[in-house]
């Protein structure tokens, strides 16, 4: 059995030592995909605690914001997480798969480049600080989703039928890992006073993915314009 997809050879051989070798083997096959680094890169944006979770929520309470108010700042973010289906289909039909992926990881940065600057407002701009914080993390939802859904569908057309459950495995241990990480910094600084931590930690995860995903993109740069621009 040999499997060639997007340069890439996997043969049965490989597929029967990875899986003798347990979670290393596996680690190891995952790694050598092609979308192994954009893979990574999702998951380390699992450590962001920015979205209305239960952390956030009692945070904001704390800063004094209402629970309706809350809940309907919530639907926004779940509504913009929705339109994220449509604006991904928009943009695959005018540009490449991993450009799609670049421009929506770069967009949900600097959406929490602003909730991580309504940390230096003053005390006494409260409601300024809340709208930076929670405009940013709603906004960043579509840049999330057409990232994630850009990653799932590279792996899908990029990973050999016979080792994507696999590869699928090894990547929501990873997502399941870093997501564990961002709980564990939630109760390492469980404090609302110490919730510039949780927002500095989730903006680094978001930055490190950034960074991640666009070296990996700028290596393999000839596949992002293999998509025909076409304007309607």
């Amino acid at each position: 059995l040999q499997v060639k997809k997007e340069g890439q050879t996997t043969t049965a051989k490989e597929v029967e030592i990875s899986s003798s070798r347990g979670l290393i083997g596996e680690i190891i096959l995952y790694m050598k995909q092609p979308m192994a680094w954009g893979g990574v890169a999702l998951a380390l944006i699992y450590v962001n605690m920015l979205t209305f979770t239960a952390i956030m929520i009692a945070y904001l309470v704390w800063r004094g914001m209402s629970i309706p108010t809350i809940g309907i700042w919530r639907g926004i973010a779940a509504a913009l997480g929705l339109m994220a289906t449509v604006v991904y289909r928009y943009s695959v039909a005018r540009f490449s798969l991993p450009f799609t992926g670049l421009w929506s990881i770069c967009f949900q940065f600097i959406c929490l480049s602003v909730c991580y600057a309504s940390l230096f407002v003053e005390e006494d701009y409260n409601l300024l600080s809340l709208s930076m914080l929670i405009g940013g993390v709603c906004a960043s939802r579509v840049g999330l989703w057409v990232f994630d859904i850009s990653i799932q569908q590279m792996m899908q057309e990029t990973v050999p039928d016979d080792i994507r459950d696999i590869v699928g495995g090894v990547q929501s241990s990873l997502n399941a890992f870093f997501s564990l990480v961002g709980f564990a910094i939630g109760v390492v600084f469980p404090d609302p006073e110490d919730f510039h931590a949780i927002i500095l930690a989730g903006y680094l995860s978001v930055t490190g993915g950034m960074v991640l995903y666009g070296i990996d993109v700028l290596c393999r740069r000839d596949k992002i314009y293999a998509t025909t621009v076409q304007l309607h």
